[in-house]
């Protein structure tokens, strides 16, 4: 039945590629042409911060979740992929990736036992304003094609400076304190798989980590759709961050 109503749903809202956009066939996630050119993140990896070994400068940089993987790099149709995601609450892109993610995730974590899922929150002012989280968006498809139950367990406080915009050594600084648990029991003793659009230097993540450690996660994995080409952990002056 889920199959039936998926085509039929399909006829009136079109599956589209989630790197270009094309209308695509109903059971595909991306068109021929970026299956065949997308810069997807090829084993072997590097078991912390899930990019290719060729393309991995984070020197085994410790984090407070012990894990991250993705399906592609934030580089040519993974950027355009990504700033659809980003610029349209459009759930056909999100499903795409979701499918990509859910496969890296059989690769690499198949034999996790995940609690729960959860999203990277934005600021409830700077989501109203915006209409979406796309975080939000690929942890619900997420959701829906592994299984996992969806938790909305945490929460930022303020609005901060986007991580894009600054410096790497300014990254971590820009986010401490901005989340929060609600709820403890929502982390306590569960091991939790955080979702987000795209990882740089993991500073977001890593927050977001150790504040679902503080309120007694037993182990925090991440998940992203995108990582930057490499890990940076240099600012532009060449400092540490």
């Amino acid at each position: 039945m889920r199959t039936v109503a998926s085509w039929i749903l399909n006829l009136f809202f079109p599956q589209r590629c989630c790197l270009c956009g094309k209308v695509i066939e109903w059971r595909q996630t991306m068109c021929d042409d970026c299956r065949r050119e997308a810069p997807v993140v090829l084993p072997p990896i590097c078991d912390l911060c899930g990019r290719g070994e060729d393309k991995c400068s984070c020197r085994k940089h410790r984090r407070n979740f012990e894990r991250c993987v993705m399906p592609f790099y934030y580089d040519g149709l993974g950027e355009s992929g990504i700033a659809q995601l980003k610029n349209a609450a459009d759930s056909a892109i999100a499903d795409g990736f979701a499918v990509e993610m859910a496969e890296v995730m059989r690769r690499e974590y198949g034999g996790i036992a995940f609690d729960c899922l959860m999203p990277v929150p934005q600021f409830k002012a700077d989501e109203r304003k915006k209409g979406y989280n796309p975080a939000a968006l690929l942890a619900r498809a997420l959701s829906r094609r592994t299984g996992i139950p969806y938790v909305n367990g945490l929460r930022k406080l303020f609005h901060t400076t986007p991580q894009k915009e600054l410096r790497a050594v300014a990254r971590s600084g820009n986010l401490l304190g901005a989340f929060t648990v609600d709820e403890p029991r929502v982390a306590k003793d569960k091991c939790v798989l955080l979702v987000d659009d795209t990882i740089t230097t993991g500073s977001t993540l890593d927050e977001c980590a150790k504040m679902l450690k503080i309120y007694g996660a037993r182990e925090v994995y991440a998940v992203t759709a995108a990582c930057s080409v490499y890990s940076v952990y240099k600012d532009d002056k060449g400092e540490g961050i």
